[in-house]
Order: structure tokens, then C-alpha cells, then sequence
């Protein structure tokens, strides 16, 4: 139960923050991004997969599911989205730090509620 609430919470920070994120990014590293309607369901499944994977791996090692969840996260940015290298450095650098941190004072919540 605790897993499955932490997975969706996640799952829709990430998604948020990668629609703050990605307009942020486009100015900074100049690319161009799918019309809306395909952006908003990529980003909600690479959301949903990568929160997948962290969850999975952080029992592991939290730095383990950290590193894993960036890696996938660029590798299906570049893939799907066809952005370029510096782009999706970009976007996975501030992307990351920003859910890093809402996540963590997420999880914090959560343990602390049960």
C-alpha cells in the first residue's frame, strides 16, 4: 500500500515538474518538442516507467534507484522525443534535482503518515 501511494504521488510530481520543466529547457537548449497532446502522454508514461523503476530499486540502494531512473529517463528523451544530446542533458539535470527534492519531502510525509 505504502509502495503504490508513493508510486502515484511520484508519478504525478514528476509529470508537473516535467511540464514546468520541458518549456524551461526548449529556451535554454533550443529544441522542439511534439504537439501537446503526444508531449502530455510520453510524459506521463516516461513518468510512470521511471518512477517504476526508482521504487523497484530503492529498497536496493536510494542512489542506485537515483542514478537507474536518470539514465532511463535521458536514454527515452533522446529516444522518443529526438531531442539532442545537450537537450535532454539539460532536461535530465534540472528535471532530476527538482524531483529529487519533492520527492524526497514526499516520501518523508508518507513515512512519517504511517
Amino acid at each position: 500500500m505504502e509502495y503504490a501511494i508513493l508510486f502515484l504521488l511520484l508519478t504525478f510530481v514528476s509529470g508537473v515538474s516535467l511540464l514546468i520543466v520541458i518549456p524551461i529547457a526548449q529556451k535554454l537548449a533550443d529544441f522542439s518538442m511534439p504537439p501537446w497532446p503526444e508531449t502530455l502522454w510520453k510524459l506521463a508514461l516516461v513518468a510512470a516507467g521511471v518512477n517504476a523503476i526508482g521504487l523497484a530499486l530503492d529498497p536496493v540502494n536510494v542512489f542506485l534507484s537515483w542514478i537507474v531512473g536518470a539514465v532511463a529517463f535521458w536514454t527515452i528523451m533522446v529516444k522518443w522525443f529526438d531531442v539532442d544530446l545537450f537537450g535532454a542533458m539539460v532536461i535530465v539535470v534540472v528535471s532530476w534535482v527538482a524531483r529529487i527534492i519533492l520527492g524526497q519531502i514526499l516520501v518523508g510525509i508518507v513515512e512519517a503518515a504511517f
